[in-house]
This record gives structure tokens, sequence and C-alpha cells, in this order.
């Protein structure tokens, strides 16, 4: 239901058009557990690699680097990171712990483009 009210007020405020995709979600946390030999705290468009941050294969899969996203579950992000085991239709959730990052496992999740 949360779900459902959080995406009728990105409607009803701002005039986007919304598509999804449903795919392969995982976390990772932007330590040396989760992201070794590259894990200087930054993603790969040079942000800083927090909450929000989202990992794509930007050439196979449904979403393009720079995009903006709601992730049922996970909340709002942005697709600014890649990752050499993110290979088409699957994406990797920033957390700020490495525990967070655990707890997420691996799921199918939907995630809404915001255009």
């Amino acid at each position: 239901m949360r779900v459902i009210l959080i995406v009728l007020l990105i409607l009803l405020f701002s005039s986007c058009t919304l598509q999804y995709f449903d795919l392969t979600t995982t976390g990772y946390y932007p330590g040396p557990e989760c992201c070794a030999p590259w894990a200087d705290g930054f993603t790969y468009t040079g942000a800083k690699a927090s909450k929000g941050c989202i990992a794509i294969d930007p050439h196979n899969g449904p979403f393009k680097l720079g995009q903006r996203v709601y992730v049922v579950g996970y909340g709002f992000g942005t697709c600014n990171d890649i990752g050499g085991a993110i290979k088409g239709w699957k994406a990797d959730l920033c957390f700020d712990t490495l525990e967070e990052a655990q707890k997420w496992e691996k799921r199918l999740t939907r995630i809404y483009i915001l255009k």
C-alpha cells in the first residue's frame, strides 16, 4: 500500500511518466569486503558511494547511467555505478553498512524509472 501511495504522489506532483522493470537485485557495501580492489568510496561516475547509488550494466540492461529511479523496498536512487558482476537485467544497490547489504541478499525487485 505504501508503495502505491508513493507512486501516486510522484505522479501527482511531477510530470513524470513511470515505466518499471522487475529484475534481480543484490546489495553491496562500498568497502573492501564487497568492492576490493576498487573500494575507493566512489562510484563509476565519481559520486560518493552511499545509499541511493545503484550499479547497473549500461550496455545490456534496461537502465542508463544517470537515470533516477525508485526501487521498491529500498527507496530513491541514481544509476551511477557499474560492477563487474552486474550483467544485463540486474542491479546492485549500495548500502551504508555491510550488514544492510548482506541483509538485502538477492531478490526480485520492481524498479520504476523516473523521467
